[in-house]
């Protein structure tokens, strides 16, 4: 009796994990340092995780520290022809940032299976900009989407 309940208690622990998000296999969690364009001050973060949810595939924290106070607007560059960030991008604008007075901040912003349903299956460079009172970008990052 005792192994048949170790075995029932197994198979629902095994069913309750079926539903859940795994990490993605293709493209793991990147952070992304966002630097000041023109002597800008201060700098953050763009952390971009990849869950492959049934109802988040992915998503993207921002984050500004010490930069220049105010409202900001975060761009997702795609280049969906180029692996090093050249040519004509895509630009998606996916967040509003504010800061406080000392310039720190942070949004994010989640995607679902169908907002990235175009571009399943491919590969592609990309970089964020955020722009308003001073400008900050991250370097050129490849990402594959299973």
């Amino acid at each position: 009796m005792r192994g048949i309940l170790v075995l029932v208690a197994g198979a629902l622990g095994a069913a309750a994990l079926a539903g859940t998000a795994a990490a993605d296999a293709a493209y793991h969690t990147e952070r992304l340092e966002l630097a000041g364009l023109a002597g800008a001050p201060g700098g953050g973060m763009v952390v971009n995780v990849h869950v492959n949810g049934p109802q988040v595939y992915a998503h993207e924290i921002y984050t500004l520290r010490d930069a220049v106070p105010g409202t900001y607007q975060v761009i997702l560059n795609v280049f969906p022809t180029s692996l090093d960030c050249t040519g004509t991008a895509l630009a998606i604008p996916t967040a509003t940032l504010d800061t406080n007075a000392r310039g720190n901040g942070q949004a994010d912003v989640k995607f679902t299976p169908e907002d990235v349903a175009a571009f399943r299956g491919m590969t592609f460079s990309l970089r964020w900009t955020v722009t308003g009172p001073a400008t900050y970008v991250t370097g050129c990052t490849v990402v594959v989407l299973d």
